[in-house]
């Protein structure tokens, strides 16, 4: 296994041409892509597998199999395809407070990066499923890309989607890098835990040319140029919508593809 495997899979699944120097246009184009490669889903977690955090599996799992996952597995893969490029990166945990109008002390349940490039750190995340950021942000304070970063303690950040009227709350994360395992009892958590949103509803998402595609359950949102919506009101029309978040419309058998049905209709 050569040093630049995951990199190498990963960009030929994606359909880039390196070579790949750490510098910004790598970072920004490798970070663009990958929403457009490799799907956001919970599958394994709504089904009651395991998640494993190792990264072979992982590997295995998106890269080799055509499958999707959540923040802990996109994140540590792309921590990984982002080294072998040369850059310097920190995993970090967050607490999400999507859906809140105040900050809230609640559980660290998602994962980012942090890479310094030159002198400047960027948060680079690209497993927060419904919303994608574009691009890596520079870690200060102020608008950018549709986003806002505003400091909310001495090494403690909150993120936030900038809408025209009001921010909507993202999530709150801390200088200071968490260790695996800590991200390893994180996944636990959020895999296993009775009320993790996870376990009981499908969420998937990822970006086509049309714009941001987010499933929950059995309703599809489409966010772009035009706003899309469509509810499955059938097995047949449920799958037609869960197939196309993969590259490959067999990437999952009849047998999971009934069993999801079944658990969000049971």
């Amino acid at each position: 296994m050569n040093n630049t495997e995951h990199l190498t899979r990963f960009a030929t699944l994606a359909n880039l041409s390196g070579p790949f120097p750490p510098n910004w246009e790598t970072l920004a184009a490798l970070h663009h892509v990958w929403p457009h490669t490799i799907p956001f889903e919970n599958i394994e977690v709504l089904l009651n597998r395991p998640i494993s955090t190792a990264l072979a599996d992982i590997a295995d799992k998106l890269l080799t199999r055509g499958r999707g996952g959540y923040c802990f597995e996109h994140n540590l893969l792309f921590k990984q395809v982002l080294e072998e490029a040369g850059f310097s990166v920190t995993p970090h945990l967050a607490r999400v407070v999507w859906g809140l109008e105040e900050p809230a002390p609640t559980p660290q349940t998602h994962m980012l990066l942090i890479v310094t490039l030159n002198g400047t750190r960027y948060l680079a995340d690209v497993g927060f499923g419904g919303v994608s950021l574009p691009a890596p942000l520079r870690l200060e304070e102020g608008e950018q890309q549709g986003f806002a970063l505003a400091r909310t303690g001495h090494d403690q950040w909150l993120l936030s989607l900038a809408g025209p009227e009001q921010k909507r709350l993202m999530y709150l994360f801390d200088e200071r890098p968490c260790e695996q395992v800590d991200i390893v009892v994180a996944n636990h958590f959020v895999s296993t835990h009775p009320e993790s949103l996870f376990r009981h509803n499908l969420i998937m998402a990822g970006l086509r040319e049309e714009g941001q595609y987010n499933l929950f359950n059995q309703h599809l949102a489409i966010h772009g140029s035009e706003e899309r919506e469509q509810q499955a009101q059938s097995y047949s029309e449920f799958k037609s919508l869960v197939s196309p978040f993969f590259r490959r419309q067999d990437t999952l058998s009849e047998e999971d593809m009934q069993a999801i049905y079944a658990k969000l209709n049971g």
